[in-house]
């Protein structure tokens, strides 16, 4: 005879697992309060334009700029082709033969550099070319120095030559950090990119951080060279938001923890989706606020015509003050802390895990009402610690233990509030509490520094999302909360309102697992409406949660309590279990606010249920009435 009920058991657990959590938390919570700096970086090609449309100087665009929020500015290294169309700098790029070059052993196509020897960047542009390009030649030519690259211009057309001196100049004489932008240069090798940098660095102490552009990372696929060079000079690395580069997520691993988020919105997408600027400011104090981004590349409004230049001060003045509003400082952003893993956090996800795998079986036994003895509770908690032990020093262990946790903590959730249709605001507080006490039991252990920066992402988002239903069905099967089994089903014809449901919920599924942590998937006018439903409750809740999941769970109730749908309340249960597993994944964004997280949870939970009340109201008003008059069975 037990002498504890299992399901008491069960909420004491989770109780003591969302107390570890805490303590492994608090790490994590003293990072993200003293993480408020934020810094928005503009072009140096931006700055430049805007100076000529309004006929002052750059110098002048900058003090205009600077106190709304612009911390940095961005420098790049111009290709062949930029150099062709002419540049800032002082020098002549194209074939040698176009240069009047016709030394011995240089080819009429050679890719050549003809600067004028007065030129303040002549050997500049030469010393940082030979370490780049060891086999670049130079020659004499009147009082000009000619640079004789080693591949013909085809292969220049794409590849990063020279650096923005001029820039380089305006930030040193102007003290302003510089953001650089090193691009792919197919003739340069690893060692011979890091050390070039190495060299610009030792001119320009203004270089605080790179972001790596084109399509493929600079010196790829040595890029050890650069990690280290980048390392000893304390500069960090920008990891851009939804961008994806050839050789970036490794290059990150090596630099991390100095690697600062950075979004960015691209020309092309605000011209082909039509990006209205208030749209546009929501996305960046989003990217700041839910995702730790610390770095804004902020452009001038391409859908502007005229008047850019007060219109991007408007612009920067408009999302400054949306993010000072929120508690953010304007200054150079810091490198998050590398944060150890806590051995609390394990021991809490490990408790969860078992417990709710334990009780799982239970409910499958149909004996989670009976009490529980010593000698179970000892096997479980003993099972408990050493899965702990496991996970904390066994990194695949733990990679695979976390979808399992995440996923039996929303089924337990779903069964909990599912199962009290008689008192139906218990269920959803039982429910609720599990969410929270699981969800922070997985961020305690999984919400690395690592994971912060999406570096290592959880490993069990998909599992977290698609295995609840198939477990909730499972369940339904075994206990018969389906009015049939499975043998019945099986020897049964087919209905065809059950293939369709079976349909709709399997498109459903796939479309919720393909949009997980995908935003290009996510259609404008639902993108217009997140925007409008996050004005209206600071932080957004998930759609999927109090538009499908909880009205669903309140449906469920209504059609149990009536005692009407009995073939169909599958439907709803497994619709409702989705809540649930999205409600547990909010927890698993580890680069969002904890604070935040939970808050989302929250207004889901709550804007859900109301959802569903006004919804139950509404048939109990409407169709109910209807069909009673006209004698239809519901």
């Amino acid at each position: 005879m037990g002498f504890f009920p299992r399901r008491y058991l069960l909420f004491t657990i989770l109780t003591a697992a969302a107390l570890l959590a805490g303590v492994g938390l608090i790490p994590r919570l003293e990072a993200e309060r003293g993480n408020k700096n934020v810094a928005f970086i503009v072009e140096y090609k931006d700055i430049t334009s805007l100076a000529l449309q309004n006929g002052i100087s750059v110098r002048d665009v900058w003090e205009k700029i600077h106190p709304l929020g612009v911390m940095g500015i961005s420098v790049s290294e111009y290709t062949g082709e930029e150099l062709a169309l002419g540049d800032p700098l002082p020098l002549e790029y194209g074939p040698a033969a176009s240069l009047g070059l016709n030394n011995k052993g240089i080819l009429s196509d050679n890719a050549s550099i003809l600067i004028d020897k007065t030129s303040p960047y002549s050997e500049l542009i030469y010393q940082y070319i030979k370490i780049k390009l060891p086999k670049a030649m130079r020659y004499e030519v009147g009082g000009s120095i000619a640079i004789v690259l080693p591949a013909d211009t085809k292969e220049f057309k794409f590849s990063s030559i020279v650096p923005d001196f001029s820039a380089l100049q305006f930030c040193l004489e102007n003290d302003i950090p510089v953001l650089f932008r090193p691009g792919p240069c197919t003739p340069a090798g690893g060692k011979d990119v890091a050390d070039a940098l190495d060299f610009l660095a030792g001119h320009y102490r203004q270089i605080k951080n790179i972001i790596p552009s084109g399509m493929i990372l600079p010196g790829y696929p040595n890029i050890a060279p650069l990690a280290k060079v980048l390392k000893q000079d304390g500069i960090s690395l920008s990891k851009v938001e939804f961008v994806k580069q050839i050789g970036d997520t490794g290059f990150a691993m090596m630099m991390a923890p100095n690697v600062i988020p950075l979004h960015s919105l691209t020309r092309d997408e605000i011209i082909s989706k039509n990006t209205s600027r208030r749209q546009m400011e929501e996305r960046f104090v989003r990217a700041v606020h839910e995702r730790s981004v610390r770095f804004v590349m902020m452009h001038p409004y391409d859908l502007q015509m005229g008047n850019r230049l007060e219109v991007f001060l408007e612009d920067l003045s408009g999302t400054r003050d949306a993010l000072a509003a929120r508690g953010y400082d304007f200054a150079w952003p810091q490198t998050m802390p590398d944060r150890p893993v806590p051995a609390a956090g394990a021991l809490a996800s490990a408790l969860s895990l078992v417990f709710c795998l334990w009780f799982y079986c239970v409910r499958l036994s149909g004996i989670e009402n009976d009490g529980v003895g010593l000698k179970e509770t000892a096997l479980l908690l003993a099972c408990s610690f050493l899965m702990a032990g496991i996970i904390w020093k066994i990194p695949l262990a733990a990679r695979l233990c976390g979808g399992f946790c995440g996923a039996f903590i929303a089924t337990e959730a779903a069964l909990t509030a599912l199962e009290c249709n008689k008192k139906p605001l218990l269920g959803a507080l039982g429910g609720l509490f599990i969410i929270i006490a699981g969800g922070l039991s997985i961020a305690s252990f999984y919400g690395t520094t690592l994971a912060a920066l999406r570096l290592t992402p959880f490993s069990g988002v998909k599992l977290t999302l698609l295995l609840p239903p198939v477990l909730l069905v499972t369940h339904d099967l075994k206990r018969r909360i389906h009015p049939e089994s499975i043998g019945d089903i099986i020897q049964r014809p087919a209905l065809w309102g059950e293939l369709m449901l079976v349909g709709l919920m399997m498109v459903a599924l796939l479309i919720m697992a393909l949009r997980s942590d995908n935003v290009s998937n996510v259609p404008a006018w639902e993108i217009t409406f997140r925007d409008f439903i996050e004005r209206l409750l600071l932080v957004r809740p998930r759609t999927k949660e109090f538009l499908i999941g909880y009205p669903s769970l309140v449906l469920y109730w209504y059609i149990v309590r009536k005692g009407c749908g009995a073939h169909y309340r599958e439907v709803l249960r497994i619709a409702a279990v989705l809540a649930f597993c999205s409600a547990v994944n909010t927890f698993c964004h580890f680069h969002t606010l904890l604070s935040l997280s939970v808050i989302r949870v929250i207004n889901g939970w709550w804007l859900g249920l109301l959802v569903g009340f006004v919804l139950v109201a509404v048939i109990s008003l409407i169709p109910v009435p209807i069909m009673k008059k006209y004698g239809e069975r519901y």
